[in-house]
């Protein structure tokens, strides 16, 4: 670990989140006033990510601040407190998987939920996408002409994304399901955000086998991306892994993806 203060000097630059000094006479001077050793102070200076935070100790209490510089330790100064703990400030852009930046083009690794009926509504997505912030609206509910015109509202506004678009599974009417794949492969919607769903169904496994193809350099790309809301274990599983080839061959037989799509959606 960095001694306190090769971590200080740096910590604008550091991409640690804590780091403990090794150094016992590493002091903050003059910042009693500035430390909260309550409950609700720690709380709020734990939260602001935009600043630096120390971990103190004076006279026996452990407290929290933003304020202060090192040095060395004078025992005859009552104002010093002992450096115990630091961490840099961290960005909100900073803090996620960075793959889900780049897979879905934005700036945060965050998304919103749909909400059905159209709740989480044009306005919602295309204003956080252009704050490249992901956002599916909700389809659930809703007519075929109703979502036609949010895909065409959003997909004006939000030309290059981001959004994703909800696919409510319905085990009552799996037409009804179809019948929204068709239009999410029919305007290129590219994201969906899947709910309600038990198991893997020829919808979805179609929605995601359709946006397959290999590129220049034989290279698979995928370009219907799937994102599953789901509270069971066992059915994150089946998205995990390789759509079941015994929907592939029924999608292949009725004409709806290519044998290569088949043979590429067993790779993915």
């Amino acid at each position: 670990m960095n001694n306190g203060k090769s971590l200080l000097n740096g910590h604008h630059k550091s991409q640690q989140s804590f780091s403990c000094p090794k150094a016992q006479n590493r002091v903050l001077p003059n910042i009693l006033e500035a430390v909260s050793f309550d409950e609700t102070g720690i709380k709020a200076k734990l939260l602001n990510l935009d600043k630096p935070c120390y971990l103190v100790r004076s006279k026996g209490q452990i407290g929290v601040t933003h304020e202060g510089y090192l040095s060395h330790a004078d025992q005859r100064d009552g104002n010093l407190v002992e450096m115990l703990m630091a961490s840099p400030p961290i960005s909100i852009q900073q803090l996620g998987d960075r793959s889900f930046l780049s897979c879905y083009g934005v700036k945060y690794a965050y998304a919103t939920g749909a909400m059905a009926s159209g709740i989480a509504s044009e306005e919602l997505v295309i204003a956080l996408g252009k704050e490249k912030i992901l956002s599916s609206f909700g389809t659930g509910g809703l007519s075929t002409e109703r979502i036609v015109s949010a895909i065409e509202h959003i997909q004006q506004a939000l030309p290059q994304g981001p959004y994703a678009f909800n696919l409510l599974h319905n085990p009552h009417d799996q037409s009804a399901e179809r019948r929204t794949v068709d239009l999410y492969l029919k305007y290129g919607v590219r994201v969906v955000e899947a709910s309600a769903f038990l198991d893997l169904t020829p919808n979805i496994v179609y929605y995601r086998a359709a946006g397959l193809s290999l590129n220049s350099e034989n290279q698979i790309e995928i370009h219907n991306k799937v994102i599953a809301k789901l509270s069971r274990r066992e059915v994150a599983t089946k998205f995990l892994q390789p759509a079941p080839t015994k929907i592939l061959e029924e999608l292949v037989s009725q004409g709806l993806i290519t044998e290569l799509q088949a043979n590429l959606a067993q790779k993915v």
